[in-house]
Order: C-alpha cells, then sequence, then structure tokens
C-alpha cells in the first residue's frame, strides 16, 4: 500500500472545523442577549412585585376614603384617612420607588365614588448596561357603594324628652332633637343619592309621639269622614238649649170662669181636667164656653195669659147665674214658663247647659283641612270647666285615632301571630268599613267628664293635671328620592334639608305607633303598594326601619292619642287598667308588630340614645329588652350617649345598608 501523504491545516481552518469551538463561539455571542433577558425579567419580576403592592394599597386607600366620607364629597380630612392606608400599605421608597405623593379625591361627575391615582418610578439592576435607568410603575382604583334598589323609612322618637340638652364630646351643647337632625343628614350623605336607573334609593320620614301624623297622606277613602255626613265618636260635650214647648195647639178654648185651656171646646164645657192645658202655651184663643159672651182674640204674649171675669155693678165678686146687668173685666195674670229639652237648632233657643259623654260629630268637613267649626263652643258658653276658652273653629293637624283592635290582647298573650280583630296592627289590611279605616284625631272637641278640654296645653310637650295629654307630631312623608339634601322631589312641599330641619318635639313615647306606621309607608303589599312594590329600573328593592329613641316605651291612662282618650274609650284595655299595666300590654304589641315587620322581609336597625350610664353600665341595661329583639339580630342595634356617636351610628347604619365596594 503506498504512502499518504498529510498537509498542515491553518488556524482558522482548524476552528472552522472543531465542534468545542464552535460552542465556545456560540457562547460568547450570546452572553448579550442572555443578560439582557435574564436582567429584564428581574427588573420586571421587581416591577410587578411593587406594582401589585402598589394596587393593594390603592384599593385600600379607596375603600378606607369611602368609608370615612360623610358628605356629598371628600373633605380634607377623609383624604388625609385614605392617605394613611395607602401610606400603611406602601411605605415610600418601598422597593426602592421614587418618592411620590397618591392623588385622592371624589372623581369628577361621580362625587359619592372616591378615586385614587398613583404613579412613580423604580431604578432597574441589570437593565441599566442597556440605558434602562428606571421602570414606569403606575395604579388606579375606585370605591363607591352598591346600593341597588333601598328604601329607608326613618322612624324617629320626637317626644317632648327630645327637646332636653345634651352636651357632645368637644363641649358643644345642643338638643337632642337637633342632634338627630344631623345624624339624618350624616345617614343621607353616606348613602348618597341614587339613581332610578342604576340604583335607586328612597327616603321616607315617620316621626312619632303618642300617635302619628299620617292623615294627610293617605287616600280620603281611607279616613272616616271621606263620605260626606260619615261621623265618628268622641269623648265630647253638647250643648242643650231651651225653648218653648214645640207641641203648642194652634187654638185653645177656655172654660167660662175658670184660668184653664182646652184642646177643644167640648173639652172646655166639660172642663175635662185631662186636657188642661198650660195657659202659656196657647197661641190663639176661641172664647170662653160654658157661658156668653163669647170672647175671641189673641193671647197678648209668651209671658203672661189673659182671663175674663163677670162682676156685677155692685162689686160682687161671685159668678152670678145670668147675663144680665153684667160687665166684661180683663186681668192679665203673669204665667211661669215651662221648658223642652232639645237638640235642634231653632231662632228662639237660649242656652241651658253642657252634657258631657261619647257623642257622634260629623267629620266630613275636618278631614278635608278646611277650617271647621267646633261643635263644642256655643255663642254664650266658649269656655270649658277650668275657665278656658275652647277654639271656636278648629283644622286638622292630621293625626289620627287607629282603626279598630283587639282589647284582650295582654302582656302574655303571644307574639307569634295577631289576632283578626286587631286591625291596628296590621300592616297591609285594606281600609274598606268603619272597623277598618282610621280616624281624624281631634283633641279641640275631648273634654274629660268633669268638663275639662283636653286640648288647653296642646303645644307642650306633657299635659299635667287629671285631664288627657294629647300630642300632634310633625307630619310624616312618604318614601321619595332625593338628588340632593336641598332638592325637593316631586310631589313634595319641601327638600330633605327643609323637612328634617322643622321637626318638632312633643308628646309621649308610644314606640308602637310609630313601628306599625313606618311598616305601612314602606310595606310592598300595603295601601301604598302601588308606589312601593317595584322599582323603574326593575331590580329588588332592600327595604328597611331606623329606628330611634332616646326613651323607653310609656303608656298613659289620661292620654288622648291614636287610641282616643283610655280612660274613657278603653280600646287597648279596660278603662280600669293602670299605667303600668298599659305600658305592659303596648310592649307585647310592639313584639308583634316588629315580628310582623320581619317577616315581611324588611330589616329593622335600632338606635338607642340617652344620657351616659354609669361606668360599667352595659349598653344591653340602657335598651328595652322589646326593643334589642325587635332589631334583626344583635348587631342591628346601638346605643349612643352623646351627638357624636349618634351621628358615627347613623354613618355606621348607612355603611352596612350601602355595601362598600370596589367599583375598578
Amino acid at each position: 500500500m503506498g504512502k499518504v501523504n498529510q498537509y498542515r491545516h491553518g488556524f482558522l481552518k482548524r476552528l472552522a472545523g472543531n465542534q468545542a469551538g464552535n460552542v465556545m463561539a456560540m457562547v460568547a455571542a450570546a452572553i448579550i442577549p442572555l443578560a439582557a433577558l435574564i436582567g429584564g425579567g428581574l427588573d420586571m419580576s421587581r416591577a410587578y412585585m411593587a406594582r401589585a403592592r402598589m394596587q393593594q394599597a390603592c384599593d385600600s386607600a379607596a375603600l378606607a376614603g369611602r368609608r370615612a366620607m360623610t358628605g356629598a364629597t371628600m373633605s380634607t380630612t377623609d383624604i388625609a384617612e385614605a392617605r394613611k392606608f395607602f401610606d400603611f400599605n406602601f411605605p415610600q421608597n418601598t422597593f426602592q420607588a421614587a418618592t411620590f405623593t397618591p392623588v385622592i379625591r371624589s372623581k369628577p361627575g361621580e362625587t359619592t365614588t372616591v378615586q385614587v391615582t398613583a404613579e412613580t418610578t423604580m431604578p432597574t439592576t441589570i437593565m441599566k448596561i442597556f440605558g434602562y435607568q428606571t421602570l414606569p410603575l403606575a395604579v388606579t382604583c375606585e370605591s363607591r357603594f352598591d346600593i341597588g334598589n333601598t328604601d329607608v323609612m326613618l322612624v324617629l322618637d320626637t317626644t317632648g324628652s327630645m327637646s332636653s340638652n345634651m352636651t357632645d364630646t368637644d363641649g358643644t351643647v345642643m338638643t337632642r332633637l337637633a342632634a338627630l337632625k344631623l345624624a339624618v343628614k350624616d345617614f343621607y350623605d353616606t348613602l348618597g343619592a341614587g339613581s332610578d336607573t342604576t340604583g335607586r334609593i328612597r327616603y321616607g320620614f315617620m316621626p312619632y309621639s303618642s300617635t302619628a301624623n299620617v292623615g294627610y297622606s293617605l287616600p280620603s277613602s281611607a279616613l272616616v269622614g271621606g263620605t260626606t255626613g260619615e261621623t265618628w265618636n268622641y269623648q265630647t260635650r253638647r250643648a242643650i238649649y231651651y225653648y218653648e214647648t214645640s207641641s203648642t195647639p194652634s187654638t185653645c178654648y177656655r172654660r167660662y170662669g175658670l184660668n184653664n185651656c182646652y184642646t177643644s171646646s167640648s173639652n172646655a164645657n166639660n172642663a175635662s181636667t185631662s186636657s188642661t192645658l198650660s195657659a202659656s202655651g196657647c197661641t190663639s184663643w176661641s172664647g170662653n164656653y160654658g157661658s156668653s159672651p163669647a170672647t175671641t182674640g189673641s193671647a197678648p204674649s209668651n209671658t203672661t195669659t189673659t182671663t175674663y171675669s163677670y162682676d156685677s155693678f155692685n162689686g160682687s165678686t161671685n159668678t152670678p147665674s145670668g147675663n144680665n146687668n153684667r160687665k166684661c173685666v180683663r186681668r192679665e195674670n203673669i204665667v211661669a214658663k215651662t221648658y223642652a229639652t232639645t237638640y235642634t237648632a231653632g231662632s228662639d233657643r237660649t242656652f241651658y247647659q253642657w252634657e258631657y259623654g261619647q257623642y257622634p260629630l260629623d267629620v266630613s268637613n275636618y278631614v278635608t283641612g278646611n277650617a271647621t267649626t267646633n261643635p263644642t263652643s256655643v255663642t254664650g258658653a266658649t269656655t270649658d270647666a277650668n275657665n278656658t276658652t275652647v277654639s271656636a273653629t278648629n283644622t286638622w293637624a292630621g293625626c289620627i285615632e287607629e282603626r279598630d283592635t283587639d282589647s284582650s290582647i295582654t302582656a302574655t298573650t303571644s307574639t307569634s301571630s295577631i289576632p283578626s280583630g286587631a286591625y291596628d296592627l296590621q300592616i297591609d289590611t285594606a281600609p274598606t268599613n268603619k272597623a277598618t279605616k282610621w280616624r281624624p284625631h281631634w283633641p279641640d272637641v275631648e273634654f274629660t267628664r268633669a268638663g275639662r278640654w283636653l286640648n288647653d296645653n296642646r303645644d307642650y310637650d306633657y299635659r299635667s293635671g287629671s285631664g288627657g295629654w294629647n300630642a300632634c307630631p310633625s307630619k310624616a312623608r312618604k318614601l321619595a328620592s332625593y338628588t340632593s339634601r336641598t332638592a325637593t322631589p316631586t310631589g313634595m312641599t319641601s327638600s330633605f334639608n327643609s323637612y328634617v330641619d322643622g321637626l318638632i318635639a312633643v308628646g309621649g313615647t308610644y314606640h308602637d305607633i310609630g313601628m306599625m306606621w313606618g311598616a305601612r309607608f314602606l310595606s310592598p303589599s300595603g295601601i301604598f303598594a302601588s308606589e312601593n312594590a317595584n322599582a323603574p329600573n326593575g331590580f329588588n328593592i332592600s327595604r328597611h326601619i331606623i329606628f330611634m329613641t332616646d326613651g323607653d316605651l310609656m303608656a298613659y291612662q289620661s292620654v288622648y292619642g291614636a287610641y282616643g282618650y283610655q280612660a274613657l274609650d278603653g280600646r287597648v284595655a279596660a278603662t280600669s287598667t293602670d299605667d303600668t299595666g298599659l305600658k305592659a300590654i303596648h310592649k307585647r304589641r310592639l313584639e308583634m308588630m316588629c315580628n310582623a315587620i320581619k317577616g315581611k322581609g324588611i330589616t329593622i336597625w335600632v338606635v338607642g340614645f340617652k344620657d351616659k350610664p354609669p361606668a360599667g353600665t352595659l349598653d344591653s341595661a340602657m335598651l328595652d329588652t322589646e326593643l334589642q329583639t325587635c332589631a334583626n339580630s344583635g348587631n342591628h342595634w346601638f346605643m349612643a350617649y352623646n351627638p357624636s356617636t349618634l351621628r358615627q351610628k347613623f354613618k355606621d347604619i348607612a355603611k352596612n345598608i350601602g355595601g362598600l365596594r370596589l367599583s375598578q
């Protein structure tokens, strides 16, 4: 075999054919892009972590800011509260981010929505070698209340004790009612105005004392008096008049020689004692019977009678047997009047005295709101037994007496159901007859049996003495949407603010009457079903009663309120029932009403408002047990001991009703 010649190759040629050299070259060529890839991934991972942390801070700030809001827009205090949460979750220079200031504000065009935005940068690490010194970071978020459709009835204790003063935490002194007005406005600011298309909110008001002022919100068909001539029975008085008997015969006959009158000539001739009339009752005459001459003519007056006798010329006083030598002598004798009792008006009547009792009065003009003549004030008799002047004309304020109830309900009656005859406790039963209709509260015609007018101190919060107390609180207001606190809704006469500012404190504390009327104004299936059953956007409606009271339930015999004058009417219990017994019965009726309301799917919130108790006193000791159990749960009732706390409780309830959530 021959010898093979071998030639030596150059370096580059050998490198091109060497596999180990190729790998080294490829690695060397890839170092730069690999560094960019790894460095970019590292820096981007740091940026993603920083942005996630920053978004968490943004969300927390938005939620905290919206929860802190008490007005229609964010205040500097609200912004500061939101900033605290942002800084806590993302302190400055986290991940070496540059110093920045987040923008926290009310969203333009949706002022009740909190909007938070933040922008900054963070330095890169490996990417710096490629000219990228920083990476941008930016977040945005929004928070609002997702309210859906919400109907809220504010059932407010506006009794006399609400006019008493209370000192706030900063030393400010204000009445309890003034504090309540601020709390109600805060409630609106927190929950908001809503929108008929995206989530309607409606607010209604039910001030209460011993009755409720709901009459002008009811259709006339729901009231006794809605039909002309309808009457209702009141504990009142009626006038007794006297005048001459109305049964006077048209012609009277006189027996000759006697001072008597008869209904016929035959009775006069026979001198029948059974048909003898009072001479003062005769209006015309037809002579003397039994002898002649006959004398005719009219009686001289209503207060005198004329008698005729015959005397002889010699002055003899004996009645002669014949007609000779006699002359006719006229003599007038005063005769006392006789009177008959009557209640029929007449031009000749004169007031005699008052009669006290339960009597029917026509209320058809009164319930229209027109000025109505007071039937218990008449010419010559315009005062009561205490010499207090009784008003001559009255105009209905709008308060009502409740429809028929069941007086057999006691403090131990089961609360699981409402008796069929207790129409007052039935939320949705239609007013179709006198038993189921409401009656006008008419204090101007109410009197005790002793003659005291029950309206003699109407404008004071408490009634004194042995008579009755009576009070008519501010008018209730049906559910309505308010675009702002200063706007007047269609069909209303004033704005949210004006209505709340006009509330007055008067009367006693009957929780049951406030609760039952709050339920009626809210119910989707009662007398306001056409307004309450559906929302214009077709979504479901969440219904809430916010019940605020500054006192315990009280009941009195001597009150003239929703159940008439208890001491005489006895509609809730026997008239002999004392105040303690009445209080227990009304508490039981409240429990029955609360159960019925919750059974309709309505949520009840209760707020008690009292002076701060001694240290260590539990809130549960400061609120009636019946009100604690009336609330939907232990988380639905609260106590407030100063104005600031009351306002905060109302805001907290609004936040719970609204459902705070992130919207972006």
